[in-house]
């Protein structure tokens, strides 16, 4: 049987699959901290590795301490970079 506790639970879990569902992409802004391996800094704590990252071909070759813009895909697993400013 479920109980006031788990309805709520299930409530919160509805409402936040309905947010992250309306939002898909988040657009981000990095800095290239190593070309060889890449790896892009995100605010003060979030590195990202190159794994993470998917680089159109139209980018060229980046450079340390590039600022990038980048495309941050549902749920925070790969970013795209789609420039440099």
């Amino acid at each position: 049987m479920y109980d006031a506790k788990d309805l709520l639970k299930i409530m919160k879990q509805a409402a936040t699959e309905a947010v992250n569902a309306s939002n898909p992409v988040a657009v981000c802004m990095g800095n290239v901290k190593s070309v060889s391996p890449l790896k892009i800094k995100l605010g003060q704590k979030l590195m990202l590795s190159e794994k993470q990252l998917i680089k159109c071909k139209e980018i060229g070759n980046l450079k340390e301490q590039d600022n990038v813009v980048l495309l941050r895909q549902q749920g925070g697993q790969k970013y795209i970079i789609l420039g440099v400013f």
